[in-house]
């Protein structure tokens, strides 16, 4: 099943239907690691804002409860699925999101 894009891990095993991953997915596996890992520290401007000044104006306290609900989903799919890459990127994020939601909740 390809659904978004994704395919699952089983299916890219070097031992199923071929023999060795292409050099392109495993530069794709690699790219998509430090991408999950990496992403997750763009929030950090916003979360410094938000605790440094002391304020949360124009932060939408909805919007990022909203992310961090819809975020928790992909956790259980990545361990579901043994995809290192999902599981770390996500609760990378759920950590960020978190730290705004609390940022928002404490100085609104």
């Amino acid at each position: 099943m390809h659904y978004l894009g994704l395919k699952h891990k089983h299916e890219r095993r070097p031992d199923s239907k071929k023999k060795r991953r292409s050099a392109y997915i495993v530069f794709l596996d690699k790219l998509t690691f430090i991408a999950g890992v990496v992403g997750p520290f763009t929030v950090l401007p916003q979360i410094y804002t938000i605790f440094h000044t002391h304020s949360a104006a124009g932060v939408s306290l909805t919007t990022w409860i909203l992310l961090f609900i819809v975020t928790f989903p992909w956790i259980f799919y990545g361990i579901a699925h043994k995809e290192k890459s999902i599981i770390v990127s996500f609760i990378l994020w759920e950590v960020a999101n978190l730290a705004v939601v609390t940022g928002v909740m404490l100085y609104r």
